[in-house]
């Protein structure tokens, strides 16, 4: 019989598992600021306490991918427009007065406030190198708004007038570094992990994500003094006050992603099995089936090799989860002697690709020295009649009554059929 079996070339895959990564980064937090009394020596001073707390959220998607021949290959893939980041900051900012006019001394919190910085942005994960693109930058310049504007009576017909502006300017980026797997880190953008099988109808594998974060927050403080008076008003004081709040540059790995892909697990019945003995010109059939105790479809291709006298139906065979398919082997041998063959699966077992059965049976002749008969006249035997496995009875009288294609198409057909009804 000729041997067919799987393409070498052949890929098989389990199917595909979804991936969606999300995390969340502390960005600016117990971040404080205070400027002091500015400016120094003047009799008009003002101070500014900043504080800070903030964070950002990442969320990507993707699909892992489990592929074989051996090594099981583990691919993580992006998907497209998937990948969003939020940044968003609280600010309380704390202002505060004093002067010291012709011996009139005052001080005074005269304001006190929150503020919001936020920033969002979407991009394609996951952000490895080689990837475009491979960082994702959230930018927050926020407009130069009022924050305070404060007037106080100083003395009679004196007055002084406070007002400062706030303009705010944050920028936040986010970096793919790598994926960990049990075969290492995936740092460029379509790197592949080997994976050991487990053997087991489900393949687990457990993977992690890790990023890196850098941010910086800054703010310019504009205050401007003018004192108000019968004879005029005037600008005392306007100066720029640039304010470094707060700055993070840091690694942070996800939570663990656990995936679980789906194997085929074959399950042969035995490694090998002896026909017995067998007159020359007679055939007999092994009905064999051929299980799957994995959780995905289990599929390929049956040969034989070794002695011609043995053949097998059919060429290929598929078998559900936990459902068996079958082969019928037949041996029909032509001389007399001892015959051995080989029945070799080739499916898309991870663990076991390829299962050998060895085959074996003796061929006898009984008519080899003629004899007595039990009637002591030396006439030859009378005709013989074997019982196949499959209830074919098959006759001989001396020359073949059915040839070993025949008794295997036909023990095939009736043991498809069984098969057939059971599924149904």
């Amino acid at each position: 019989m000729i041997l067919l079996l799987l393409p070498v070339a052949l890929a098989f895959e389990s199917e595909p598992q979804p991936i969606v990564l999300e995390d969340a980064a502390e960005l600016w937090n117990n971040s404080e600021y205070s400027t002091g009394w500015l400016p120094p020596d003047s009799p008009l001073q003002v101070s500014f306490a900043i504080e800070s707390s903030g964070g950002a959220m990442v969320g990507m998607e993707g699909t892992g991918f489990l592929s074989w021949p051996d090594p099981l290959v583990l691919d993580l893939s992006p998907d497209p427009e998937t990948g969003w980041i939020i940044v968003d900051a609280a600010l309380e900012a704390v202002t505060a007065i004093r002067f010291d006019v012709t011996g009139f001394s005052w001080e005074q919190e005269i304001d006190r406030r929150g503020l919001q910085v936020e920033g969002e942005g979407l991009f394609d994960p996951f952000l490895l190198q080689g990837a475009e693109p491979d960082i994702v930058q959230v930018d927050y310049t926020g407009s130069e708004t009022e924050l305070v504007n404060f007037d106080v009576s100083v003395f009679t017909g004196v007055s002084v007038n406070f007002t400062t502006n706030i303009g705010p300017q944050a920028s936040t980026t986010f970096q793919g570094l790598n994926w960990w797997t049990e075969d290492g880190a995936l740092a460029q953008s379509g790197a592949t992990a080997q994976i050991e099988p487990s053997g087991d109808a489900w393949q687990s594998v457990e993977t992690s994500f890790v990023g890196r974060w850098t941010s910086a927050l800054d703010l310019v403080l504009t205050p401007v003094f003018t004192v108000e008076t019968p004879l005029g008003d005037w600008e005392l004081v306007r100066i720029d006050i640039p304010i470094p709040l707060g700055s993070d540059n840091f690694e942070q790995e996800f939570p663990a992603t656990v995936l679980e892909f789906p194997l085929p697990l074959i399950a042969p019945p035995t490694t090998t099995y002896d026909f017995g003995e067998i007159e020359i010109g007679s055939l007999v059939n092994w009905q064999m089936e051929i299980g799957n105790d994995g959780a995905m479809d289990l599929e390929g291709n049956i040969g034989m090799t070794g002695s011609p006298y043995y053949s097998s139906f059919p060429s290929s065979f598929l078998a559900g989860p936990g459902v068996g398919d079958g082969v019928v082997v037949t041996f029909a041998p032509e001389a007399e002697g001892e015959f051995s063959a080989t029945l070799i699966l080739e499916s898309n077992d991870p663990m076991e690709p390829i299962v050998e059965i060895l085959v074996t049976g003796t061929a006898i002749d009984s008519n080899a020295q003629g004899g007595d008969n039990g009637d002591g006249d030396g006439k030859r035997a009378q005709e013989q009649v074997i019982e196949t496995e499959v209830g074919c009875g098959c006759g001989t009288t001396g020359a073949p009554a059915w040839p070993g294609l025949m008794g295997l198409l036909a023990g095939g057909l009736v043991f498809i059929r069984r098969r057939r009804e059971d599924q149904e």
